[in-house]
């Protein structure tokens, strides 16, 4: 009877996912009516928009209450809590245009309750030429764009339902001979009612002041004065403070096994930042026999939403080591598909 109950718990979870999905894709635009404004852009620091974790983008992003793997340290710090002993894990995702996106991320343990974790999050372009009004095709020479996120993570459970996780984030930006450095806050929980394994996870991310550029390239030559002969003063331009793209989300999750060898995970994430619109996130792992997983998800609700999404899982474990690869793969309606893979370890 118990398991009766479970699986139509699930059922109306799994439901009521697809239902807010199908309503976001069914929205229709009308080409003739005004568009609204859009925030995409308005901030600085978008890179940390960009999603980790081959695993949580095969399921749509809808990872926020799931995060049981060491990609919790970006999607929901309070998520370390739920694995034991040290895990560590790499990801890399191939962009448009020569662009690279690295994660890297390690938990540990602090106590019987706690545990730490540290992070790191890379963005480049490669060499870009520079290119003038005079020099179209360039003049030889080469500038970069690079981002960097550094985390430290704390995260402890306060009773077996409910955990927490803070971390501070030193971030550098960087194009050309310009600069930005700061620091960030993220803050989350996560909390487990007890009833047919749902958990409820919450995170605001990118808590920090502004950030201003800094650099040689703000400095301008005042020049001659062709009237008089003198020297004009050299010109300061003082750039604007921009704000990271703060974000607030909320996710659903549930788990449920099947039998010794099935079990299936499903998420549901709502998310809204500063710079770009609200959307959902439904995604769902299929795990057998502890060995292979195979993982689907979706986005909607707007533009900026990648949509459908996929990719699978292999494990190894023995005695105390858990081994695992993943790969997920996400089509862009006007880049092409994204590739991303991971690899992550546990040892218990």
């Amino acid at each position: 009877m118990n398991r009766f109950y479970r699986l139509g718990l699930l059922g109306l979870a799994l439901l009521g996912m697809s239902a807010a999905g199908a309503r976001a894709q069914d929205q229709q635009v009308d080409p003739n009516a005004e568009k609204p404004f859009s925030k995409v852009g308005v901030g600085m620091g978008n890179f940390l928009n960009v999603p980790v974790g081959a695993r949580a983008v095969a399921m749509g992003g809808g990872f926020g209450a799931i995060a049981d793997d060491p990609t919790a340290l970006y999607w929901n710090p309070a998520g370390i809590t739920q694995s034991e002993g040290v895990s560590a894990t790499y990801g890399y995702t191939s962009l448009f245009a020569g662009i690279d996106h690295n994660f890297a991320g390690v938990t540990f343990e602090l106590g019987e309750d706690y545990r730490g974790g540290v992070s790191a999050i890379s963005y480049g372009s490669g060499d870009i030429p520079v290119t003038t009004l005079f020099n179209p095709e360039g003049t030889g020479a080469t500038y970069r764009a690079s981002d960097l996120a550094l985390g430290v993570t704390f995260a402890g459970k306060l009773t077996d339902q409910f955990s927490f996780g803070v971390t501070g984030k030193f971030i550098n930006l960087q194009i050309a001979s310009l600069s930005a450095n700061g620091v960030a806050f993220d803050a989350a929980t996560i909390y487990k009612p007890g009833l047919a394994g749902l958990r409820l996870g919450f995170a605001i991310q990118n808590l920090s002041s502004g950030f201003k550029y800094s650099g040689s390239n703000l400095s301008q030559s005042g020049g001659f004065d062709p009237n008089t002969g003198n020297q004009n003063s050299d010109v300061q331009i003082e750039p604007l403070a921009g704000n990271l793209p703060l974000t607030f989300r909320v996710g659903l999750a549930t788990e449920q096994n099947f039998s010794e060898d099935l079990r299936l995970t499903a998420g549901f994430d709502f998310s809204t930042a500063s710079d770009r619109s609200e959307f959902y996130g439904i995604g769902a792992e299929l795990l057998w026999k502890n060995l292979i997983a195979v993982r689907a998800g979706y986005q909607a609700g707007t533009e900026e939403a990648f949509g459908l999404s996929g990719g699978i899982g292999l494990r190894y474990q023995v005695g105390s080591f858990l081994g695992q690869i993943d790969y997920a793969v996400r089509p862009h309606q006007t880049l092409g598909l994204v590739n991303m893979i991971n690899a992550t370890v546990f040892f218990q």
